[in-house]
């Protein structure tokens, strides 16, 4: 009986164990906020990424915070930083990536929303040219650009876009 005991209790801490050691996403197959030491390692290539300066890498620690959704599904995710995370100085409430397919004909797209400023002061910060129609900038990496599109007092939206190959063929089309 004891002998009976102490298996299910060792059975039981085991299958604890390793339940506890899977990752938040891989167990509900939903991006969460992730915990502290996965933003230190991810949140500097992240922070390359919104900030149009290097695209996001393949690594462990940005494929626990973005975990691969089945082929044909989109690629989209959102994410919730621990406060303290900033794009240009500033603070980010909440960050959305688009991932290509792995075919690398749709590209990618960063997006900070940034609560409590105004449009002029993250276009300064951001350094960005005032445009026809939004603040915007090119990159070696792709395009950066501002906008509000819920209006004044509304989150602005920076995105970095970097291209896909659709998108650097579209201009060849030609209609038959």
């Amino acid at each position: 009986m004891l002998r009976a005991i102490s298996t299910t209790l060792l059975t039981l801490s085991l299958v604890g164990a390793a339940h506890a050691q899977m990752p938040v996403p891989l167990l509900d197959n939903e991006p969460a906020a992730p915990n502290a030491a996965l933003w230190a390692v991810a949140g500097p290539m992240l922070q390359a990424a919104l900030e149009c300066r290097e695209d996001l890498p393949d690594h462990p620690a940005t494929r626990a915070l973005l975990p691969r959704k089945p082929a044909g599904e989109e690629q989209h995710y959102r994410l919730t930083p621990p406060s303290g995370f900033r794009v240009y100085g500033l603070p980010v409430a909440e960050i959305e990536v688009w991932v290509d397919d792995g075919s690398g004909e749709l590209g990618h797209g960063y997006t900070s929303h940034i609560r409590g400023k105004t449009l002029a002061e993250v276009a300064k910060a951001a350094k960005l040219n005032k445009g026809k129609s939004f603040h915007n900038r090119k990159t070696s990496m792709g395009g950066l650009m501002a906008d509000q599109p819920f209006g004044p007092g509304s989150a602005v939206q920076l995105t970095c876009t970097i291209d896909g190959s659709y998108a650097t063929h579209e201009n060849e089309y030609r209609e038959p």
